[in-house]
């Protein structure tokens, strides 16, 4: 899976953060694609709280930018609800393990920005809708179950 970098004016800048990446966090991350490891996927706390790989791949392929309340909305489930219940940070660090697999194998695909486009509808809107009417546990229940259903599709 290709990590979100580019090559500009003779140095790497990481797509995610907009800010140039040394050579020693490139080649230790970005090209390694260690995401679970890299400090620009990681808060200052450690926490991963920038990063929902499927959701930002589907609001991506929107055009929505990193900070849309999609994205946010599923942050705060994710940092908020998720941590606090019994399993939660085991699914958060299972999720973090097959997230880059699905959407690297749905990048791959011809269809693959249409797929994302279509997860945004199907998961990524209903599970925000449910966050917003005060739902977390509905939403976290879809939001698994589509995850589930994703890697029997693309990873298994």
């Amino acid at each position: 899976m290709s990590c979100p970098y580019y090559w500009w004016n003779n140095h790497y800048a990481c797509r995610k953060s907009g800010k140039d990446v040394n050579e020693d966090t490139y080649y230790k991350y970005c090209r390694g694609y260690d995401y679970s490891d890299c400090p620009i996927y990681k808060g200052a706390d450690g926490s991963s709280s920038g990063w929902c790989f499927i959701t930002s791949a589907c609001t991506e392929a929107k055009g929505l930018p990193d900070d849309c309340h999609e994205l946010t909305a599923l942050r705060s489930l994710r940092d908020g609800y998720m941590r606090s219940i019994p399993e939660g940070e085991k699914e958060i660090r299972e999720y973090y393990e097959v997230a880059p697999l699905i959407v690297s194998a749905i990048k791959e695909r011809e269809d693959g920005t249409q797929r994302l486009r279509e997860l945004y509808n199907w998961m990524v809107l209903p599970c925000v809708k449910l966050i917003d009417e005060g739902k977390p546990e509905d939403a976290h229940s879809l939001y698994k179950k589509w995850v589930n259903d994703l890697v029997k599709y693309y990873i298994s």
